[in-house]
C-alpha cells in the first residue's frame, strides 16, 4: 500500500469547467447510476449498479464523455455487488460503498463493502463490514470524510436492526468500531454528518408497527451523547442529514404519507422548521431511488431534489426558512447536484421506461455539467415553483441505544475487471423518443459560417444559445442549409422535427 504515500504529494491540478449534456448508454445491460465525485484532474467518477446486481464504475474525462467503465469482479467467494455511495476524500482518493453477497457456510449473505479509488478508477484497498449479527445482511449506508487522514464508514442491516460505525484511515486501517443496537425494537441508521465538532447519525426505529424518526450525537470515538426520537402521523423516516446554519438538515421520507420533507433542527435537537414539498407529480420519490437527495451548497443554501422514475424537481432552498429560491424540473431520476463556484454538475439515472426504437428501455444515465442553473433550461430542464406547506412538528424524545465493540471490518480485495463498451451520446436523458440520432446527418460541428442537414430541404427549425434564449428561427434552404455566421462563438441547440442537437460555432 505504499503507493498511497502518492496522495500526501500530489497538488491539486486547475480545471477549467465545461458545459456538457452526455448520456452513457449500454446495449447490454441495464444501468441504474447513484453518486459522482469530481477528482482534482478533472474525471468525473460515477458508480451504481448494473443488471444482475454488479456494481460498476465508470470514469469520464472533464468533457464528460465515458472513457472506462468496470464492474466489481465475481469470485468463488461472492456472486452479486451493488453499489450506492461514492464519497470524494481529497482530489486523489474517493471511497465507494454498497454490499456485496458473500458466501459463509452453506448461505450467502449481504456485507457491507468499502472500496478505495484513485483519480483514474484503480482499486488501492478494499474492506468488508458486518453487524452483530454473523448471519444478517448488512450494506454500507454512507462514507463520511472525518479530517485530512480519517473517513467514518457507516454499515447497518437490511432486514435486520443493528448498526456499525467504523473509522478508517486513508491506507485502510480501522482504528475503532461501535456497535449500535437495542434489545428488544431495531433500529436503522442511514446518513453521517460532521457538525458542530461532533458526529450525527439519522435513521428510523420501527416498533410496534409504527415508524419513528432517529437522531444520535456521537463523540470523535463514535460514543453517543445523546439520542433523539421523532414521532408524527406520517411515520418519519430520516434518510440524510447535512450541516447548515447551526443546525442540520434532514430529508424526511414519511412511510404514511409524503409528508414533511425538510425538518430543521438544531444541535440541541430541537424542531426549528419543517416544510412539505408538493412536487406536480403528485408523487414522491421512494428511498431507494435518491437515498441521498440534499447537496450542500453554501452556508445558507443548498439543494433538496424529489420525484420519481419519470420525472424529477430540484429545488434550490434557502435554509434559514427552508423555502425554494429556484426549482426546475427534470425528466430524469436525480441522483447527485452538486454546485460549485463556476461550476454544477448533475447526475440522473432512467427515466425507468424510455423510448428509442419504440423498445422500452433503461439502459443509461445523464451526466450534465454546466457554468450556471440557467443553462440547464437550454438542455433538459424547464422552470417550476409551488411554495411549500407549512406541517404540525414531530413530538419529541429520549433515545438511547445499546452501544458495543463492534465487528472490525476485514480486509479483502476484489478487483475490478473490463466491462463491455458502453455508448456516448450528447443528449439528455429524456430525449429518446422520435427520430434516432443516425437518422439526422449533418454538419459541420463545430461550424463557422453554415450548418447543413442531408435530406431536410425547407424545414423548420429553432436556434437557442446557452441560456435558452431564442436567436433564431425559419425553414432550412432548399439545400437543408442553415446559416450561423452572424452568431456570436458558443454553444447552440437547434430543434429540428422534434429533435434537440447541440452545435458548437466558432
Amino acid at each position: 500500500m505504499k503507493f498511497l504515500l502518492i496522495f500526501l504529494g500530489i497538488l491539486p491540478f486547475a480545471v477549467k469547467s465545461q458545459s456538457f449534456v452526455n448520456r452513457t448508454y449500454s446495449q447490454v445491460y441495464d444501468i441504474q447510476a447513484k453518486s459522482v465525485v469530481q477528482m482534482g484532474n478533472g474525471s468525473y467518477l460515477v458508480v451504481g449498479t448494473q443488471s444482475f446486481s454488479n456494481g460498476f464504475l465508470s470514469v469520464h474525462d472533464e468533457n464528460g464523455q465515458c472513457i472506462q467503465t468496470a464492474y466489481l469482479s465475481l469470485g468463488a467467494l461472492s456472486s452479486f455487488s451493488e453499489f450506492t455511495q461514492l464519497t470524494k476524500i481529497n482530489d486523489t482518493l474517493a471511497l465507494i460503498g454498497g454490499k456485496i453477497s458473500i458466501a459463509v457456510g452453506p448461505a450467502e449473505i449481504w456485507q457491507g463493502i468499502s472500496i478505495a479509488i484513485n483519480q483514474d478508477g484503480q482499486i488501492l484497498w478494499s474492506l468488508t463490514s458486518s453487524i452483530t449479527d454473523p448471519g444478517a445482511d448488512a450494506t454500507v449506508r454512507d462514507i463520511e470524510r472525518l479530517n485530512d487522514s480519517t473517513m467514518l464508514v457507516l454499515t447497518s442491516s437490511i432486514s435486520n436492526a443493528s448498526n456499525a460505525l467504523s473509522e478508517v484511515d486513508l491506507f485502510g486501517n480501522v482504528h475503532w468500531t461501535k456497535a449500535y443496537d437495542l434489545n428488544a425494537d431495531g433500529f436503522q441508521l442511514n446518513d453521517l454528518c460532521i457538525a458542530d465538532s461532533s458526529i450525527y447519525a439519522c435513521g428510523y426505529q420501527f416498533a410496534l408497527g409504527t415508524f419513528s424518526g432517529i437522531i444520535l450525537k456521537l463523540d470523535s470515538l463514535g460514543n453517543v451523547i445523546e439520542g433523539n426520537k421523532y414521532d408524527h402521523v406520517s411515520q418519519p423516516d430520516f434518510i440524510q442529514a447535512i450541516a447548515q446554519q447551526q443546525g442540520l438538515i434532514l430529508a424526511n421520507r414519511g412511510h404514511a404519507m409524503n409528508s414533511m420533507d425538510l425538518i430543521k433542527v438544531d444541535y440541541n435537537g430541537n424542531i426549528t422548521e419543517q416544510k412539505t414539498f408538493q412536487n406536480g407529480m403528485g408523487i414522491g420519490m421512494p428511498e431507494e431511488q435518491a437515498s441521498k437527495p440534499l447537496q450542500v451548497i453554501d452556508s445558507v443554501s443548498c439543494w433538496y431534489w424529489q420525484g420519481g422514475d419519470f420525472g424529477s424537481y430540484a429545488n434550490k432552498i434557502s435554509t434559514s426558512n427552508l423555502l425554494p429560491i429556484q426549482t426546475l424540473m427534470h425528466m430524469g431520476n436525480i441522483q447527485r447536484m452538486i454546485e460549485q463556484d463556476t461550476l454544477v454538475y448533475m447526475l440522473s439515472s432512467g427515466p425507468l421506461y424510455g423510448i428509442k426504437k419504440q423498445v422500452i428501455m433503461q439502459k443509461h444515465y445523464a451526466l450534465s455539467a454546466v457554468d450556471s442553473i440557467d443553462q440547464f433550461f437550454t438542455y433538459c430542464t424547464y422552470p417550476s415553483n409551488e411554495n411549500p406547506l407549512n406541517e404540525l412538528s414531530p413530538s419529541r424524545t429520549s433515545f438511547t441505544p445499546l452501544v458495543s465493540s463492534g465487528n472490525t471490518p476485514s480486509p479483502w480485495f476484489y478487483p475490478f475487471v473490463s466491462n463491455q463498451p458502453w455508448t456516448n451520446e450528447p443528449f439528455c436523458v429524456e430525449m429518446l423518443g422520435g427520430l434516432n440520432e443516425s437518422d439526422i446527418n449533418y454538419g459541420p460541428n463545430p461550424c463557422s459560417e453554415l450548418i447543413q442537414f442531408s435530406n431536410f430541404p425547407n424545414t423548420a427549425f429553432t436556434l437557442s444559445n446557452s441560456l435558452g434564449q431564442v436567436v433564431k428561427t425559419g425553414s432550412t434552404s432548399n439545400e437543408g442549409e442553415i446559416w450561423v455566421k452572424e452568431l456570436p462563438v458558443g454553444v447552440y441547440l437547434i430543434t429540428i422535427l422534434d429533435r434537440s442537437l447541440k452545435i458548437i460555432k466558432h
